[in-house]
């Protein structure tokens, strides 16, 4: 017998299926992410929840909407899904949970509202696009962390949406701190059930499972890779993008900028400055190199006389002659700068990355040098950086830095200079030939435009967070 609870249950089934169905069509690109997550039916749900595995629904809730404005649950079905894309769910524990559980919505919200598709037109959107808009007038990558970190500095613009919900709330994110959970523990079954729950829509349905039935091997399914796996969703997705777009006339941007932002590999300072090492002797005790077999042999036979020391050098490659540039034309921010110098230093002195004897030059340009000084000890760095003075804020050459440079190689001032790093916004004059060592220029990330270098250099891009 059918109760009437059994009816609803398959009517909100429906629904979302049609939901689900209807993003396919639009986004096929999506596929994968559409159809990873079996949809389980809980009623203590508030209308839609994801775990990043398993999507959860509260049957009177997806009917409500649905009757309410059709396109609501399709919206909420792709909002879900979306914030999975952007791997929002993992970065909860981290983050004042009131205020990146907004920032996360809104940067979803400006996703969609940028594709433009009409059967996902709530009637709410205008009033939303407004308020977007005014928004990106001072966060202009529209990233879930940049709108974050401008609602921490600003905590009184965050006053209007959270006055107005109606605006951006879509689903529930009380299983984001499950989904934490989950991606530290890939084996945990948390709030699985075999025996109470049934997914009712299975997210291989092709491969057995059907509407109302439990999926085949549905543990295999549930316990699938978690974060690592989303990434490798958001990267086909994003080499289906530029295609998309195109072909249907959509607007992806804040979708394409979302997806690169959560696959943007970040580049660790530490490593990338010992690529400028270089292999010398140091006066340490080498232990990978001493025998102590013949050590306590001779001990044994000849009492105190060891028939071989350990040695008292070992060989390891650390930075001896150095160069950071440091570009102080106007458009460069003094602030970002000191901070740039302090994590370098950081860097450098609690990694051991220099020899005991150093040498290493800090000049300042902007079209001309402004500054060179000479860094030769801890003591004379802590003491630059107690006491650092930034000069210039002119025009952007780079050009000086690299001749001045060479003149000092010519000085024998350095011996054997192994690499400069040049800290700057990209905007000047490169030299147009490769100089006789290692050139990297390092950027801080604003927005996801960064300049081009030459060929002969390297370029690493930090994002502001990374230089603190």
């Amino acid at each position: 017998m059918i109760t009437e609870d059994n009816k609803a249950s398959l009517v909100a089934t429906d629904i979302i299926k049609y939901a689900r169905e209807q993003v396919m069509i639009h986004l096929r690109f999506l596929d994968r992410a559409l159809y990873k997550m079996p949809v389980f039916k809980d009623d203590k749900t508030i209308l839609l929840a994801t775990d990043g595995k398993k999507i959860f629904y509260n049957t009177k809730d997806v009917i409500y909407n649905f009757k309410r404005e059709q396109a609501f649950i399709t919206r909420t079905y792709l909002h879900m899904v979306l914030h999975c894309v952007f791997a929002h769910p993992w970065k909860y524990e981290d983050m004042d949970m009131a205020v990146w559980d907004i920032a996360c919505d809104l940067a979803v919200e400006s996703s969609i509202l940028g594709l433009e598709i009409p059967s996902l037109k709530l009637i709410s959107d205008e009033r939303l696009r407004i308020r977007l808009n005014a928004l990106k007038s001072h966060v202009s990558v529209f990233t879930a962390e940049n709108i974050y970190r401008f609602f921490l500095d600003n905590p009184e613009e965050i006053k209007f949406w959270k006055s107005n919900p109606i605006l951006f709330l879509r689903d529930s994110h009380d299983l984001w701190i499950t989904a934490v959970e989950n991606t530290k523990d890939d084996n945990s079954q948390k709030n699985y059930n075999p025996n109470t729950q049934t997914a009712t829509i299975g997210c291989h349905e092709a491969d057995g499972g059907s509407d109302g039935e439990q999926v085949e091997d549905l543990d295999e399914v549930l316990l699938g890779r978690g974060e690592s796996d989303w990434d490798d969703i958001g990267q086909r997705a994003l080499t289906d993008i530029d295609t998309f777009s195109n072909g249907k006339g959509y607007g992806a941007g804040d979708l394409a900028i979302n997806i690169k932002n959560v696959l943007r590999k970040k580049q660790d300072l530490g490593s990338f400055l010992k690529k400028f090492a270089v292999m010398g002797e140091e006066m340490r005790i080498n232990p990978d190199e001493f025998d102590y077999i013949y050590y306590t042999y001779g001990l044994n036979i000849y009492k105190d006389m060891p028939l071989i020391e350990p040695l008292e050098y070992r060989e390891n490659k650390r930075i001896r002659e150095f160069v950071i540039a440091i570009d102080t034309s106007g458009s460069c921010q003094g602030e970002m700068v000191h901070r740039f110098l302090r994590k370098a230093y950081s860097v450098l002195k609690n990694e051991g990355s220099y020899f005991e004897q150093f040498n290493i030059h800090i000049i300042q340009c902007d079209c001309k040098i402004q500054d060179d000084t000479k860094i030769t000890s801890d003591e004379e760095f802590e003491s630059y950086m107690d006491d650092v003075t930034l000069k210039g804020f002119g025009g952007t050459d780079f050009r000086p830095v690299f001749e001045h440079v060479d003149m000092l190689i010519r000085t024998h001032e350095f011996y054997n200079l192994k690499g400069l790093i040049y800290f700057t916004d990209g905007e000047g004059t490169f030299p147009e030939t490769m100089p006789d060592y290692r050139c990297a220029f390092v950027f801080v990330e604003e927005g996801f435009r960064v300049p081009e270098v030459p060929v002969w250099a390297i370029r690493l891009v930090l994002h502001e967070d990374e230089v603190a």
